[in-house]
């Protein structure tokens, strides 16, 4: 076709593009290329010509679709199908010219892969297999060859060649796994393998096993181990399930473990005790009968601590009674003995015990007037002693104090006392720090208070640090992805008491120590996930180390869970029920949140089509008699686990059905991956009910058949890019392109500008089917009329 066109000087030139040459024809792919003439007097023309390469393959005046855009003459059609006739133009969008069009062929080649095969039963030495041809691609399939491992699991060999689609395989072993895979042959030859499907023969239930023994009670936990059952087949792959129920409960078994292990740690179980134990096999035909009950216990812990001390009756100059009442938790056993502390002179960190025994009261004489003392208590049971309890203080009146004179030292100090004497009197000074300075001595008695005597200089020595004030978790210094395994604390740095601090101590879990340097924060490693752990600190320094600080408790996040079994449960022409786990499981994957279902799209990359709670989902609007490709993961509170591998699923061809009117087609042109992210898109529906979006994903049409008669309907669509950082799969959405209308008022014959006729109603089919044959009837009449007239007559 040729343009001519005016240039701003009035000059006149002609373009035409020749017409294009298909080469190197291929099953699926072929090579167009095409010349850009134009005449001499174009030669002023500079810009280039914008080509676009058009292929329709259903006729020459059918429906074309835009492969190509750009200002290269050559270019390569890929993803043909064989045995198929196309035809092609070249458009230039610059000037307005097209090409002649061109037809071409592409030439037939050997089947596509088939599907797998399909089970369709089995017996203990029988498996019956059925199959579905593939594509033919321009020759007719002439045989098919399924071919097997014959259960060894090694090289594969043929066990049928033939037209059939189904085929029987006979004296197979029990309980053995058998693969196979299909090819199909036409006249160009062998196609590529179906993917390998595998099958078990059937067999029998496992035997009952033997109950399960304890190989370790702990306070919370209790490790127990079995045997596999005797008399198994070699071939049966087995599983067990341990089932637990606290004796007295009422609440019957639940499941504890399900796996292949011969061993299981139950956790977060209540101390001293008693819990129920069974024991299930399984393998490829069921479960075994339940092994015999047995009953163990988990082990009692260390008391808590008593309450406070306090003092029955007044307190004297040289006794007093003190008293205390039981802890509230004894930890599951028995109070064997209580001991009773006592620091004097307000040194708290030597402590020597003045009673041990099961009374709870104690007569403490041959005190000092005027003195301090405070007072703890503890008490051990059969596994442990317990915490000390809160300091009770008390002090002894004071006597009548002789004269007063300058106090000098009486004696060594210690770090946070010193002994001073005046007289015959002396006394012990407490203090809260190493290296006191001065000590300003006075007598007081009943009468009143003397006057100040000399000042005596007094240093005291350095001692252990004192101990650490505050230590507390940071949770936001662990990385996610070691939040199962690792705690981050911090504290703050105790008093030195005269020395500097050179480490810490860190107790956590059964008494492990980590000592770190001179900081003030530290991370825990290489712990079990979803355990609490019990941690506390010490100071150090060159006099040795101070007394550990209050526990805190910090439980590690479990791990993200493993993927669970995808399989489909409905097939449709059109869609695709997938269900997901097993009854079995829901009570072990209870800490689950939601699942990610993750479908591949045309690009060949994966995309989550469902996120949520539930185990079973419906995928629609899709092609008949097609495979489709999914993924599935996990996610809980510790994150989101491993994608599964990838299972395929093909939908049914769909059977001839009557043609519905009532369905409206929303179509809209896709956009191409951005840095290998996928699109998908948002096609929204505003009605008179309101704005709903009526589909989301990455498909680029959507048949929409609930609409009303008389009704207005305005679609829009957006789209959006997936893309996947630390927190999952995220989207970032575009625009909304313009919204189109669609109307479902019915259209009234009239005088309208598009009516026919002007302004004659248009003529339906029923009254032109009743015309007709009441032409006919007249007609025949009329002929009977007339043979009768000349025959007869």
């Amino acid at each position: 076709l040729l343009l001519e066109c005016r240039t701003e000087h009035g000059r006149s030139c002609c373009l035409s593009i020749e017409k294009p040459v298909v080469s190197d024809i291929q099953s699926r792919s072929a090579v167009i290329s095409w010349k850009l003439h134009g005449s001499e007097k174009c030669d002023h023309i500079k810009s280039p010509v914008v080509f676009e390469l058009e292929i329709s393959h259903s006729s020459k005046n059918g429906k074309y679709k835009n492969m190509y855009t750009g200002d290269e003459v050559t270019f390569t059609l890929l993803d043909l199908q064989p045995s198929m006739a196309y035809f092609v133009s070249v458009r230039g969008s610059t000037h307005r010219i097209v090409s002649e069009v061109v037809s071409f062929a592409t030439p037939g080649c050997k089947p596509d892969p088939p599907l797998a095969p399909k089970l369709i039963n089995r017996s203990k030495s029988s498996l019956n297999l059925q199959w579905k041809a593939s594509n033919e691609n321009g020759s007719k399939i002439n045989s098919f060859l399924l071919e097997w491992d014959e259960g060894k699991g090694e090289d594969f060999k043929s066990c049928y060649m033939g037209t059939m689609k189904q085929h029987k395989l006979l004296k197979l072993n029990a309980s053995t796994k058998y693969s196979f895979r299909l090819a199909a042959k036409n006249n160009f030859g062998l196609s590529d393998f179906s993917e390998i499907a595998v099958f078990h023969t059937s067999g029998t239930t496992p035997p009952t096993p033997s109950p399960p023994k304890l190989k370790e009670a702990g306070i919370y936990n209790m490790t127990l181990e079995w045997c596999a059952p005797t008399n198994t087949n070699p071939n049966d792959s087995l599983t067990y399930v341990l089932e637990m129920e606290e004796a007295g409960s009422g609440l019957g078994f639940k499941p504890k473990y399900n796996g292949e292990d011969l061993s299981c740690t139950v956790r977060n179980l209540q101390r001293s005790t008693t819990y129920k134990f069974r024991i299930f096999s399984y393998n490829m035909e069921g479960r075994s009968n339940p092994s015999g009950e047995v009953k163990y216990s988990t082990c009692p812990d260390k008391p808590g601590s008593p309450k406070k001390p306090y003092t029955k009756g007044k307190i004297h100059a040289h006794k007093v009674k003190i008293g205390w009442e039981p802890p509230k938790d004894n930890g599951g056993t028995y109070i064997s003995s209580y001991s009773l502390e006592v620091s004097e002179n307000s040194d708290v960190n030597f402590w020597n015990i003045i009673y041990n025994g099961t009374t709870r009261e104690f007569l403490y004489d041959h005190l000092q007037p005027g003195t301090t003392y405070k007072l703890r208590v503890f008490c051990t049971s059969p596994i442990g002693q317990s915490q000390p309890s809160d300091i009770l203080t008390i002090q002894t009146p004071p006597l009548s104090p002789a004269s007063c004179c300058p106090p000098p030292l009486n004696g060594k100090a210690k770090a946070k006392e010193t002994n001073v004497q005046c007289g015959e009197a002396s006394c012990v000074i407490g203090m809260t720090a190493p290296k006191f300075p001065s000590i300003l001595f006075q007598a007081v008695n009943t009468v009143g208070v003397g006057m100040f005597g000399g000042t005596g200089i007094v240093t005291t020595p350095a001692t252990v640090p004192a101990v650490v004030p505050m230590l507390h978790e940071v949770e936001n210094k662990v990385p996610a992805k070691l939040a199962s395994s690792c705690i981050a604390i911090e504290w703050e740095e105790p008093d030195c008491h005269g020395s500097p601090i050179t480490g810490y101590n860190v107790e956590y879990g059964d008494r492990k120590l980590l000592t770190v340097d001179r900081v003030t924060e530290c991370l825990l490693k290489n712990l079990q996930p979803d355990t609490t752990y019990k941690i506390r600190i010490q100071a150090i320094n060159h006099y040795g180390l101070s007394p550990f600080s209050q526990s805190i408790r910090s439980k590690t996040k479990p791990l993200p869970p493993e993927p669970p079994h995808l399989g489909c449960v409905v097939y449709g022409h059109q869609s695709l029920k997938l269900k997901w786990g097993n009854s079995s499981s829901r009570g072990l994957l209870s800490n689950l949140i939601s699942y990610n279902l993750l479908m591949r799209g045309r690009s060949g990359r994966f995309s989550i089509i469902y996120h949520g709670p539930c185990q079973t989902h419906k995928v629609q609007r899709l092609s008949e008699y097609t495979e489709y490709k999914f993924k599935i993961q996990a996610c809980n509170e510790a994150g989101t686990g491993p994608l599964s591998g990838i299972y395929t699923f093909s939908t049914t061809k769909n059977h001839p059905h009557q043609f519905q009117y009532n369905i409206c087609a929303i179509k809209w042109k896709s956009l191409e991956p951005i840095k290998g992210d996928p699109i998908v898109y948002n096609l929204q529906l505003i009605s008179d009910k309101g704005t709903d979006v009526i589909y989301k994903g990455p498909n680029t049409s959507f048949s929409f058949s609930n609409f009303l008669t008389n009704s207005h309907y305005r679609f829009k669509v957006c789209a959006g890019r997936q893309y996947q950082n630390s927190s999952g799969i995220q989207e970032l959405w575009g625009p909304y392109s313009p919204s189109v209308l669609f109307s479902t008022y019915k259209q009234h014959p009239g005088h309208g500008k598009g009516s026919r006729g002007k302004g004659k109603s248009k003529m339906s089919d029923d009254t032109f089917v009743l015309i007709l044959v009441i032409g006919f009837a007249l007609v025949a009449i009329l002929c009977a009329v007339s043979i009768q007239h000349f025959l007869i007559n």
